[in-house]
């Protein structure tokens, strides 16, 4: 099912035009008052897929966008974006997942995003898993 703005994805969608890498690392979601650490399962440099057992009782469908923030390896300043939620899928199995399409991201921190990416593939790593993605 293809879908717009906030609704659930159901079924693979393809909309990937930046290739992404698995990545074992956390990001912080601020929430108004609230701070949530998710951790995220794949990265590109326009989006990331991350889980969150939280969502289970807050509708990631009513959330259309969310602030984040996260560390890259490379110990530089942290990346800061603004995401649109693309939608939520069950990631492996037991907890949700969201989709996340990177906004307001500094050309600086797309650059950053970029060269780690292409670094990671070039090492070997490979492609993230279709199933639980970054829309990019």
């Amino acid at each position: 099912m293809s879908v717009t703005g906030n609704h659930r994805i159901e079924g693979p969608i393809e909309r990937r035009h930046s290739r992404r890498v698995t990545v074992d690392l956390f990001v912080q979601e601020n929430d108004g008052e609230r701070v949530w650490l998710h951790p995220a399962t794949n990265l590109s440099a326009s989006g990331i897929f991350i889980e969150s057992h939280s969502y289970s009782q807050r509708s990631a469908s009513e959330r259309q966008f969310i602030e984040l923030q996260f560390q890259l390896p490379d110990a530089a300043p942290p990346i800061r974006a603004r995401g649109q939620v693309l939608g939520a899928r069950r990631a492996r199995g037991f907890a949700h997942g969201l989709a996340v399409r990177f906004l307001d991201l500094s050309p600086t921190d797309r650059d950053r995003l970029a060269e780690f990416v292409a670094r990671r593939l070039a090492a070997g790593d490979g492609e993230g898993p279709d199933a639980e993605a970054a829309p990019t």
